[in-house]
């Protein structure tokens, strides 16, 4: 092979090295996505819900337990020009839907004001979020749920909202039994 043939086979090892490279030097933001959650978008008159999810600690396949409560997160966005309100929501799977905010006692009252042009953002389990408190049946990630949000104005809207998983475990992980060690 001549100088050149050389030269050119070099530069496109390290081409395709720097792709790879690249794609790793990405896998961490896969890793953030495949971590963030994934849920689904409603409407209700002037009022957008986005990303409406049901948050399931775990990986995929993980459990809330009957009896259990489990976070519900969205975002509603008021594109109308008057205010409106978050007044109830209802679900078959739980006995009653509850606002929270983080470790604070569950308030059965949905009274979420709703300005126009302005967003009220439930999304964070340590703030202020909805819950289904009293889970009547198992729920298990990958699954969905019927959630029904009644709203001042714009009436109720039924969504059927996704059971999400919010960290990312390799399922093979729990499938091999780990190797006592002695030393």
């Amino acid at each position: 092979m001549n100088r050149t043939g050389v030269v050119g086979t070099v530069l496109l090892t390290l081409l395709a090295l720097a792709g790879c490279g690249s794609t790793q030097a990405g896998s961490p933001n896969l890793d953030q996505a495949r971590t963030e959650l994934a849920g689904v978008d409603g409407q209700a008159g002037q009022l957008r819900l986005l990303d409406v999810v049901i948050a399931s600690p775990g990986g995929r396949g993980s459990l809330h337990i009957a009896g259990d409560d489990a976070a519900l997160l969205l975002t509603i966005a008021n594109d109308g020009k008057a205010a409106d309100m978050l007044t109830g929501a209802g679900a078959e799977v739980a006995e009653q839907v509850v606002l929270r905010h983080g470790d604070a006692p569950p308030d059965p009252r949905l009274r979420v004001p709703l300005p126009p042009g302005d967003v009220a953002a439930l999304r964070q389990v340590t703030g202020p979020h909805l819950e289904l408190s009293g889970l009547r049946e198992t729920l298990r990630s990958g699954s969905s749920v019927p959630v029904g949000l009644v709203f001042r104005d714009a009436g109720t809207v039924t969504v059927d909202v996704p059971v999400a998983t919010y960290v990312d475990v390799r399922p093979d992980k729990y499938l091999e039994p780990v190797a006592a060690t002695t030393r």
